[in-house]
């Protein structure tokens, strides 16, 4: 069930909701630098454009905007597992939060940025038998950052992954590069080996890689958008990339067929054995921030 509106986090002129569907409102946010548009389903980042540019975040044409179902694209929240749960597998992937609704917290607006806050209520979903908090806080501006904070609140450890599941928007996907994983080891979860990362990342084909003991920026290089969008991290030693090309593209039926050659995915996560095992009343923030810089070429 969508969640109540409050009227008092709203911004004139410049933060205020809007329905994409019955039952399925956002918060609409325009300011000096960027516009933007959040799902209060899922806490998910729908689009980001700067003033100017071509839109950063892609969102596939053929989403579906409905309650319990994960949006195609944007930035969808991974939490408190990435992937597969990893002792019950009958439990949804990439966890719960993505599929839920949150709740507006607060705003707040300076001549940089507009801030959201929005939490989940985590007393609400029945397979959340720890006692967490988690609360997700946008900026929206010249850069668009995130920061996924968990709280244990509880009296025993909690384990705690996740990711944020971040889709961009590229001209074409073969044109398209990727730095900053250079040396870095990875898993390919298309074969199940462990590889080195030898240069710069091209897409020839399915890519579906987690890298390992990586807290390193990658770089996004656009030569069609004449751009580099840069994602930095923190709270992070997993980084995925993942783009599903012709074959798993037709198996998606909320994605388009030929929609591979407009995105990358480029993950800030806690993948694999990066978790965070979370002491009574300790925190844990996985952030990332966005920026996209024009280039000459």
């Amino acid at each position: 069930m969508a969640p109540t509106l409050s009227k008092k986090h709203l911004i004139p002129f410049e933060l205020w909701y809007e329905d994409f569907a019955p039952g399925y409102p956002t918060i609409r946010i325009s300011n000096a630098h960027a516009s933007a548009t959040i799902a209060l389903h899922g806490a998910h980042v729908i689009d980001w454009i700067p003033r100017d540019q071509e839109p950063v975040i892609f969102t596939s044409r053929e989403a579906i905007f409905t309650e319990g179902k994960a949006i195609r694209g944007g930035i969808p929240i991974c939490w408190p597992w990435f992937g597969a749960h990893p002792n019950d597998q009958s439990m949804p992937a990439h966890g719960v939060a993505r599929n839920r609704f949150w709740q507006l917290a607060s705003s707040h607006s300076t001549e940089e940025f507009t801030e959201v806050t929005l939490q989940l209520n985590t007393q609400t979903i029945d397979i959340c038998q720890d006692d967490t908090s988690v609360s997700l806080t946008i900026r929206v501006g010249q850069s668009l950052s995130l920061a996924l904070k968990t709280t244990n609140n509880g009296n025993t450890p909690v384990t705690i992954g996740g990711a944020l599941h971040s889709y961009f928007y590229v001209s074409d996907i073969g044109k398209t590069t990727l730095s900053g994983l250079e040396n870095s080891t990875y898993l390919d979860a298309l074969d199940g080996t462990t590889k080195l990362q030898e240069g710069s990342i091209h897409f020839k084909s399915e890519v579906d890689t987690v890298y390992l003991q990586t807290d390193k920026t990658v770089v996004i290089h656009d030569p069609g958008f004449k751009r580099d969008i840069t994602v930095e991290k923190t709270g992070s030693l997993s980084t995925v990339v993942w783009n599903p090309w012709t074959e798993k593209s037709k198996s998606l039926a909320d994605l388009a067929d030929d929609e591979f050659h407009d995105f990358v995915c480029v993950e800030t996560s806690n993948a694999l054995e990066d978790v965070y095992n979370l002491a009574p009343g300790a925190e844990h923030s996985l952030t990332a921030t966005i920026s996209a810089i024009p280039t000459s070429t």
